[in-house]
């Protein structure tokens, strides 16, 4: 009897012996270093506290979380390289930062595609999959869309009510679409790094730029340009771009906490974001931003229509076979 007990005790110290490695790898923490070029009090920025918020209360701690907003990293392009590289493992970007490396990312942000800010999420949504497979080879996964408003005009010289108002301004876009869409609007498109913007208008290197208004209120831009004018012309958006290898290296349960919490803090920062819009605008007309309607939104509509047939033939078959998917989603 004495030796079946034996026998017991020494199977169940074995078993633990050979579970031990098991609940050595369970325990195993990683870090996930987010980052942002945007702003920590936009809604982008609040969503990305959510997601590392989300993240670490659901893996109970086993994955760090970090975040960097603004220029604190670099610029934007320098952010993604860091996700691309594996420096870090999460960064908000679509358009104008990952389009680097799957050029046609760029028509995302492409003039009047959207209906308003639902079609949008809707078509982010839709196209995960197909932006995670664009961007696979790169190291990066496509995950929770983020509208971030629909654009408007701003510049220091004057309000824009119509076409020809456009002519002669010197406009910041972030990508050849922006720019391409202003020379199209009579307006002289140029590039500068988002952290830039304030000081190159500040100095007279631009006149103006574009965005929501939230964007526009979370960086003061319109401390330097008292000039908006509701064109609606493009609305903006970001995805969460996690690094392929990280996010592919972690336990199941982790990987689709990463995941679960992605899309949970990009549906808060959407709704968070649709709220947030007007109240920035108030709040930029309080401190004497003078805004206007455009006369007709038409007329930037079909002036623009030339443009956008022309650059997706000139860019060939994979931009079209992009531009027919988002355009696809109703």
């Amino acid at each position: 009897m004495k030796t079946k007990t034996g026998i017991l005790i020494l199977s169940v110290l074995l078993a633990i012996c050979l579970a031990a490695p098991a609940f050595a790898a369970d325990a195993k923490t990683y870090t996930m270093r987010t980052t942002t070029p945007l702003a920590k009090s936009g809604s982008v920025g609040k969503g990305l506290d959510k997601l590392c918020e989300l993240v670490a209360t659901k893996s109970g701690g086993r994955i760090k979380t970090t975040a960097n907003y603004s220029g604190e990293l670099g610029t934007q392009r320098e952010q993604v390289e860091m996700v691309h590289d594996g420096a870090l493992e999460v960064v908000t970007t679509l358009a104008s930062g990952s389009a680097r490396y799957v050029p046609q990312l760029a028509l995302f942000e492409f003039p009047y595609i959207y209906k308003d800010e639902a079609h949008l999420v809707r078509v982010l949504n839709a196209l995960e999959p197909e932006v995670s497979r664009l961007l696979a080879s790169s190291n990066m996964v496509a995950i929770g869309g983020q509208n971030m408003g629909l654009r408007h005009m701003l510049n220091k010289k004057r309000p824009i009510r119509t076409v020809a108002d456009m002519k002669g301004l010197k406009m910041r876009g972030p990508n050849p679409v922006y720019v391409g869409m202003f020379n199209a609007l009579g307006a002289s498109g140029t590039t500068t790094d988002w952290s830039e913007i304030y000081g190159a208008i500040q100095s007279g290197v631009i006149d103006g730029m574009e965005a929501s208004p939230d964007m526009i209120y979370s960086m003061k831009f319109h401390e330097v340009a008292p000039y908006l004018s509701k064109t609606n012309h493009i609305a903006a958006c970001v995805y969460y771009m996690i690094r392929k290898d990280w996010l592919e290296s972690l336990p199941v349960d982790l990987k689709k906490i990463v995941l679960d919490s992605a899309r949970q803090a990009a549906a808060y920062q959407n709704e968070l974001d649709n709220n947030v819009q007007s109240e920035s605008l108030k709040k930029m007309v309080a401190a004497g931003l003078k805004v206007n309607e455009v006369a007709d939104v038409t007329e930037f509509m079909k002036t623009l229509e030339t443009f956008k047939q022309n650059y997706v033939k000139d860019k060939g078959p994979a931009w079209q076979a992009l531009y027919d998917k988002i355009t696809a989603v109703k």
